[in-house]
């Protein structure tokens, strides 16, 4: 791809196979744990250069984490949202890119493209927008919000007008630092929560903060002994496995983000305990095993980590 364009899909090879699912654009998929039914919900795709990403990183670094770069040495990260399903309840966890164009491109971007915009991924699932009933977010960033802000749909109410929203209390300084509302209904709808309030039966806010103030992850009980921690940016790939020192160029606090990614990467590295990086290209659930993460292998759970 040449440099600095958005029209071209962020990994534009014509081949996949099964190796490569680090540096793959995630597609839309189906899992079931205990009582929990979980299924990422595709929005969008972004190709990111990888040290001006992680500016601790130099370009020899990444030799060790070639899996998770395209052939032209990207760093793949998908974007969108996991829909959680427990007896009848539907929450979402983040609301994905949105509309969003990518005309004018972060400097640490090289492509942006919407993969399968989130809309049409719920209509794969067949679930309407209007049962989802609440979004919780990790954090106030535009590539997490985006169905859910005023302009999402024509009548101001977002893509998903009954929800309640849904976020962790630190970002209460992040909601009133812009001058426009980033989420549709603005105090109206929101609801914050501090550390490890539930807010659904088996789901449970854990402040994660660094990236931003308020950043949150939601703990997820399987009702078999089983959890899974949607932790947002906390991590933005796999590699911060391995680096937790690598800060990410839009950490607010990079001391603090440091803390948190090594505390969360100690928790996942438990038994029965995995992980959601919504950014993780196609290897986003998965556990923490011998300092690497190791995707989910559906046909068996053997898969050898990967860094």
């Amino acid at each position: 791809m040449a440099p600095h364009t958005h029209n071209t899909a962020p990994n534009a090879d014509s081949t996949s196979s099964p190796d490569d699912s680090g540096s793959r654009m995630p597609g839309l998929w189906t899992r079931t744990l205990g009582e929990l039914t979980l299924s990422y919900v595709p929005d969008a795709g972004v190709a990111m250069i990888p040290t001006r990403v992680y500016p601790a990183s130099a370009d020899g670094d990444w030799s060790g984490h070639r899996t998770h770069l395209t052939g032209g040495g990207h760093l793949a990260m998908g974007c969108g949202a996991l829909l959680v399903e427990r007896r009848g309840t539907r929450l979402l966890i983040d609301a994905g890119h949105g509309r969003i164009s990518g005309d004018d491109l972060e400097h640490f971007q090289h492509a942006f493209d919407h993969v399968k915009d989130l809309p049409a991924s719920l209509a794969s699932l067949g679930v309407d927008p209007a049962d989802i009933d609440m979004v919780a977010f990790t954090h106030l960033h535009d590539d997490h919000t985006g169905w859910a802000r005023p302009d999402a749909a024509e009548d101001g109410r977002s893509l998903f007008p009954r929800a309640r929203w849904m976020l962790g209390a630190g970002e209460a300084d992040a909601m009133t630092a812009g001058s426009a509302p980033r989420l549709a209904g603005g105090g109206e709808r929101i609801t914050f929560v501090a550390d490890g309030t539930e807010i659904a039966e088996g789901v449970r806010a854990w402040s994660l903060p660094g990236h931003t103030p308020g950043h949150t992850a939601w703990v997820l009980d399987s009702g078999d002994g089983r959890q899974v921690v949607a932790f947002g940016d906390a991590m933005h790939s796999p590699a911060q496995v391995q680096h937790p020192d690598w800060e990410v160029v839009l950490d607010h606090d990079r001391h603090g983000a440091e803390r948190s990614r090594r505390q969360l990467v100690e928790h996942l590295s438990r038994d029965q305990v995995f992980g959601f990086g919504v950014h993780f290209a196609d290897q986003q659930l998965g556990t923490v095993d011998g300092g690497n993460w190791r995707p989910w292998a559906d046909a068996a759970d053997g898969a050898s980590a990967t860094g």
